[in-house]
């Protein structure tokens, strides 16, 4: 005979606030480039896109449909605007014309998610090598956009991103505080008095 007693294992419910998509920072970096450099954080950027592609293996058969993992087709599109000093765009250029592929990572830079590890913090973050699917330049009436696929080769793999609390002070705010004459020039071409 069977048992007929009901089964409530429960619901979790998530209470925690989202993270905002401007928490979200993708740094590039060129596959040439010598061991100990730095990345770069690609200036302007307005919109970021990580998709977790892929095809599946689906087949009918006698006992029912069977649907298998078969590929990951992981890809990140990255839309800025463009500068001319800006060495992240450069060298997505550079790679796409000759065909080579770019180191790129996407980092969650969100305090709820860091970790201490000696003089700064580790950030949630994904890495992969990148094909440049294409670079568009668009031209309109307002600032240059440029927009671009990174078709990552394999899948993006996790791991940690490090940044110090100062590197995030500097790529979250364009300028520091100042008091009324200690600097000269405009916000991009700030000049301080050397001591």
């Amino acid at each position: 005979m069977a048992d007929n007693k009901q089964i409530n294992n429960g619901v979790i419910k998530v209470t925690d606030k989202p993270v905002v998509a401007k928490s979200i920072w993708y740094f590039i970096q060129s596959v040439n480039a010598p061991i100990g450099s730095a990345a770069y954080f690609p200036a302007f950027q307005t919109e970021g896109t990580t998709t977790y592609g892929g095809e599946n293996i689906d087949e009918q058969t006698k006992m029912g449909r069977i649907i298998q993992k078969g590929t990951d087709e992981h890809s990140i599109e990255l839309t800025q605007y463009f500068s001319p000093q800006d060495e992240s765009l450069n060298i997505v250029k550079r790679s796409k014309i000759k065909g080579d592929s770019v180191k790129v990572w996407r980092v969650v830079v969100d305090e709820r998610v860091a970790v201490v590890e000696g003089d700064y913090k580790v950030y949630p973050s994904e890495f992969g090598y990148g094909i440049v699917d294409e670079l568009e330049l668009g031209d309109g009436e307002d600032f240059v956009e440029a927009t671009y696929t990174l078709n990552i080769l394999g899948a993006l793999q996790e791991g940690t991103f490090p940044l110090s609390d100062e590197e995030v002070q500097v790529i979250s705010n364009m300028y520091d505080y100042q008091r009324p004459g200690e600097t000269t020039g405009d916000y991009d071409a700030i000049v301080k008095e050397e001591a």
